[in-house]
């Protein structure tokens, strides 16, 4: 399950009340603009019961390895 998929599923506004951070960054997670805090990614994967990785909301390994940008 993907981060944004796991946004529209459980609401952006009961998301963002229980991780304790605003609607508008959830929501700019969920449109790509910002990526949670490693904090908050933990949180999110245990919320989850493990069904998130950190590659769903980070996105592949291999893919920010070999990113060039800082």
């Amino acid at each position: 399950m993907t981060l944004k998929e796991y946004i529209i599923k459980r609401g952006e506004y009961p998301l963002a009340k229980e991780l304790g951070v605003s609607p508008d960054t959830v929501k700019s997670w969920r449109y790509g603009n910002r990526e949670p805090r490693p904090r908050q990614a933990k949180k999110l994967i245990l919320m989850t019961g493990y069904a998130m990785t950190w590659e769903d909301i980070y996105g592949p390994i291999e893919e920010n390895a070999l990113s060039t940008e800082s």
